[in-house]
């Protein structure tokens, strides 16, 4: 699965709790925020496992 393809799912998963979100900004920041900080865990973990195997 490539990375293209991860966001087409995470655009189809998340975009209807996010279009409900942003009705109400509080609610759409903080699952905004969720979403993207588990990306950017994900990719930082899986850089710094990918270095120390070496």
């Amino acid at each position: 699965m490539g990375a293209s393809t991860g966001f087409l799912v995470i655009d189809y998963l998340f975009r209807p709790l996010l279009r409900f979100g942003f009705k109400f900004y509080f609610v759409g920041f903080i699952i905004l925020f969720l979403v993207y900080g588990f990306i950017a865990y994900k990719a930082l973990k899986s850089a710094y496992l990918s270095e120390h195997q070496y």
